[in-house]
């Protein structure tokens, strides 16, 4: 494989001109995806390298709440980790807001094993995630996006509209900003989350092309070694058997060992 750049990286084709998303509907499949799951055996964990007991804190997608993660934490549990779900509630709320909601949770977890922790985070709470490991690198090793944008957002003219009036709805409702998740966000969420990932924490990302919800280009990350297809619908992801046997690939892959220093008292973030 060729590098590009001193940097050793192959950059991922640019996308084709224009948004090119799969018919929504096709997103109503996903219960495929989850019988599927039960009928292989990588639901029972056979030919997935067993934990190592690390952290691992699951972030649900745009609309979504801790509950649909539920297949996954039981399923990590089964395969040695220790599961924890995010905690941030219903993400449709400020995104910066739910960033320090996390941050709790990794505090937490951090503290309950010793180790920074690994996150794996669905659509928009992969880029929930990012925001957090930028901010909080010591309390992270291990960033798996789930069909996240982690480039651009492009995404269905129906998910967009319905992004917006909830927006526009909460910020009438409560002091989030109508600017919320744009280049006039108050908080920066949007300027900053584009930043560089932190050295010490690895980051992938698995993706379908039959992705209905956002542009599957999007979904990839710009060294394509880090990018996975697995197929599959983008709510499906969360229940994929081929998206659970590259998890498991990706957690057994060992980092550099890392400790959470315990010398200083531990910094609690009180939720927004």
């Amino acid at each position: 494989m060729t590098g590009n750049g001193s940097n050793g990286r192959t950059p991922v084709p640019p996308p084709a001109t224009g948004v090119n998303i799969p018919p929504i509907w096709k997103e109503s499949l996903w219960p495929v995806d989850w019988m599927t799951l039960r009928l292989s055996a990588v639901y029972y964990g056979i030919g997935v390298p067993r934990g190592d007991g690390t952290a691992v804190v699951l972030v649900p997608g745009f609309m979504g709440t801790d509950s649909y993660l539920y297949e996954l934490y039981m399923w990590l549990q089964r395969v040695g980790y220790r599961p924890y779900m995010s905690g941030i509630g219903l993400n449709a709320e400020c995104p910066g807001r739910l960033t320090e909601r996390l941050k709790k949770t990794m505090e937490r977890a951090s503290f309950d094993t010793g180790k920074p922790v690994r996150l794996i985070g669905h659509s928009l709470g992969g880029i929930i995630s990012r925001r957090a490991c930028q901010q909080s690198p010591h309390l992270a090793e291990q960033l798996i996006y789930l069909g996240s944008p982690v480039q651009a957002v492009h995404a269905h003219p129906a998910i967009v509209a319905t992004a917006v009036a909830l927006h526009t709805a909460m910020s009438a409702a409560s002091l989030q900003s109508k600017d919320c998740m744009t280049d006039h966000c108050p908080c920066g969420f949007t300027r900053a989350v584009t930043g560089p990932m932190p050295h010490d924490v690895e980051h992938a990302s698995i993706y379908t092309r039959a992705d209905g919800v956002v542009d599957w280009h999007d979904s990839q990350e710009t060294d394509i070694r880090l990018n996975h297809e697995v197929g599959g619908t983008h709510i499906g992801l969360v229940y994929n058997p081929r998206a659970y046997r590259v998890i498991g690939q990706l957690l057994a892959q060992k980092a550099r060992p890392r400790r959470v220093h315990r010398d200083k008292p531990l910094r609690i973030i009180s939720a927004a």
